[in-house]
Order: structure tokens, then C-alpha cells, then sequence
């Protein structure tokens, strides 16, 4: 297959990523991040509201407080007919100590796994993380994620820590 990948400069395609995300989404992919966010309601069910929650927070930067402290960037790739088959979702935060990076999010078209789309999105943000001077990328992924967790160790991840938590 034959694809591009991009990073967006604007917030035009916010619609087409909330909907792709939405589509392509898993409960195994639900994690910490998407609990803490609101676009999970636990670690087996995604929010009702996950379409206005994600659009606003695509369009916001994640930066619900209007932070200047962190840049969201998005990487897709998109076939030849200019349909998203993956996105990246990188948040680069210089946080006066450290600058470093968060990757929100990754996702593929079901239809295409296996083809190497997904390293090539993570390669590309790698690379550019060295271009930013970022010291780390940091990376949760949903406990039961079983081959994002072999996927993200072949590049050279490493487990730092577990996370718990006690709903109340």
C-alpha cells in the first residue's frame, strides 16, 4: 500500500481525526490518560461524550487552561486518496526543567496493521523529537495492550512505573 505521512500545521481536519479515532478505537487501548482526560469513564468503557471531548481537545491543544508550556503535534498518514489510515498524537511540553514529549495517542486503520505504517509514524516522530531537542518521549498504554506495549519495547521503551487507581 501506498501512503504519506504529515505532520498537520492547522486544526482543519479535527472532525476526520475525532471520527477515525472514534472508529478505530479499542477498550484495550483505554488507559490512565484517557480516564484522568474524561474520554473514559473506567478501564473498560469509553465516555458517551467521547466526540465533543476529543474534538475540544484536539482544538485546545490539550490545554484546557490555555497553557503555553506544551505544543500539540499531529502526525498522520493518509493513502492516496487522502484518507487518515493513522494518526500520532504528540505533545511536546518544555516544562522548565525538562523538555520532553507525551505521545497522547497512536492509531492505525485496522485494515493496514502489519505494513509498517505504524513505524513509520513512530520513527518519523522520533526523529523529529532529536530535531526538538526533546530529552524523552513518554509514552501509558492501556493495561491489557498487549502488542502496542511489544511494539513500543522494540523501539526501545522501557516500563517505569504501574499506575492504580481507586474510583471514589
Amino acid at each position: 500500500m501506498q501512503y504519506t505521512t504529515q505532520w498537520l500545521n492547522d486544526k482543519s481536519r479535527v472532525k476526520e481525526l475525532v471520527n477515525f479515532f472514534i472508529t478505530h478505537k479499542t477498550e484495550s487501548y483505554i488507559s490512565h490518560g484517557e480516564i484522568i482526560s474524561g474520554r473514559a469513564e473506567n478501564s473498560h468503557e469509553w465516555s458517551p461524550n467521547l466526540e465533543s471531548i476529543l474534538t475540544e481537545q484536539l482544538t485546545s491543544d490539550f490545554n484546557s487552561e490555555g497553557s503555553s508550556s506544551s505544543k500539540l503535534e499531529i502526525l498522520i498518514a493518509e493513502n492516496n486518496e487522502g484518507n487518515i489510515i493513522g494518526m500520532l498524537l504528540f505533545n511536546v511540553i518544555n516544562s522548565g526543567f525538562k523538555k520532553y514529549a507525551v505521545l497522547e495517542d497512536m492509531l492505525l486503520d485496522n485494515s493496514v496493521r502489519g505494513q509498517s505504517i505504524g513505524s513509520a509514524l513512530l520513527e518519523k516522530a522520533i526523529l523529529e523529537s532529536k530535531n526538538w531537542n526533546i530529552n524523552f518521549i513518554l509514552l501509558e498504554s492501556g493495561i491489557d495492550n498487549k502488542g502496542a506495549h511489544h511494539f513500543f519495547e522494540k523501539y526501545g521503551f522501557k516500563k517505569v512505573s504501574e499506575n492504580y487507581i481507586l474510583t471514589l
